[in-house]
């Protein structure tokens, strides 16, 4: 099956690819990006994060398949096309500042595509988040917590929760920021999934997840997104996932599934955090705080001065990375 990249010459006579009036600036890779290929483009003087997503695949030839398989592939396709539009529009609505903003969604001959605001600056690392002051790693979390509130009132699940796909940088007034990005794995909260669309990143799975891959008969919910995010809060206070038998387990779902506790390393955090990271690690979901609940706990926390001297803050350009390197 053929590709459509329609090319144009540039103004030194280099060929730059085209697709849908979005000139790429390079040809789009799949570096940790799952099912799909990105890169950055332009239209209208305007730089762009550009997604190309594998699958569905629209039909295109009649010939190579039977008229019965061709309906139904381009049923389905029209049937996945306008679902998430509906869903992308719903998660521009639910932002307010803090959720990427899906610029458009389409379909270039046989692939679809996504367009989404490129994010100026770009993320921190999580070894210096972990080294930041303890009361900007409070406003941090609380930051964070707010993306999924928004995210989860609004009757979503982002279902790909980790720090990539959590971009975080330094505001002008020292604090940090948080956007959250890549809703390719999302679902509205009751939707049905099939085996195939669960357990991108194995090393935040949520144990009920695991189970739904296994073909057990479980809810998934934005409870999922929680347990992820508890990892995820673990690693801007240490620097790394929680304490769990490794000898035993590869990954954290496997030790809350087997009744095993992920415990935190107590001496990095104040008592009231690892209290609340250990609530949203629960293995019932049903268990696990609400967004609305991580916040409120955070709210009435007092930061504590650390025991260890916070580490100098590096120049800008030693711990900011392009948002392409993801």
């Amino acid at each position: 099956m053929w590709r459509a990249y329609l090319k144009s010459k540039g103004t030194h006579g280099d060929t730059q690819m085209n697709i849908n009036g979005y000139k790429l600036k390079a040809e789009l890779k799949n570096d940790d990006s799952g099912f799909s290929k990105w890169g950055f483009a332009t239209k209208n003087g305007k730089e762009y994060f550009i997604k190309e997503l594998i699958n569905p695949v629209y039909p295109m030839d009649k010939s190579v398949m039977s008229e019965e398989l061709f309906q139904q592939r381009r049923d389905f396709c029209l049937h996945y096309e306008a679902k998430y539009k509906m869903f992308f529009e719903k998660i521009n609505r639910a932002s307010h500042g803090n959720l990427v903003r899906i610029e458009e969604f389409f379909r270039c001959d046989s692939r679809y595509y996504l367009i989404t605001e490129k994010i100026e600056g770009s993320h921190v690392t999580i070894e210096y988040i972990s080294s930041l002051a303890e009361d900007k790693k409070l406003l941090l979390l609380k930051t964070v917590a707010q993306c999924f509130h928004d995210l989860h009132s609004a009757g979503i699940v982002h279902f790909d929760v980790k720090p990539a796909n959590i971009l975080i940088k330094i505001t002008k007034s020292g604090n940090y920021t948080a956007k959250l990005i890549d809703f390719d794995s999302g679902f509205l909260i009751g939707e049905e999934l099939d085996n195939e669309e669960m357990g991108k990143d194995l090393t935040h799975l949520a144990p009920e997840t695991f189970m739904g891959i296994c073909g057990e008969d479980v809810q998934l919910d934005e409870k999922a997104d929680i347990f992820a995010l508890g990892l995820v809060f673990h690693e801007y206070y240490c620097g790394r996932l929680p304490y769990f038998d490794t000898e035993e387990y590869d990954y954290p779902y496997e030790a809350a599934l087997d009744n095993g506790v992920l415990m935190p390393d107590m001496g990095a955090m104040p008592k009231n955090i690892s209290n609340l990271i250990i609530s949203m690690l629960d293995a019932d979901p049903k268990k696990r705080p609400s967004a609305e609940e991580i916040i409120q706990q955070l709210n009435g926390i007092t930061h504590h001065t650390p025991v260890e001297e916070t580490k100098e803050e590096p120049k800008e350009e030693n711990w900011f990375k392009p948002a392409g390197d993801l």
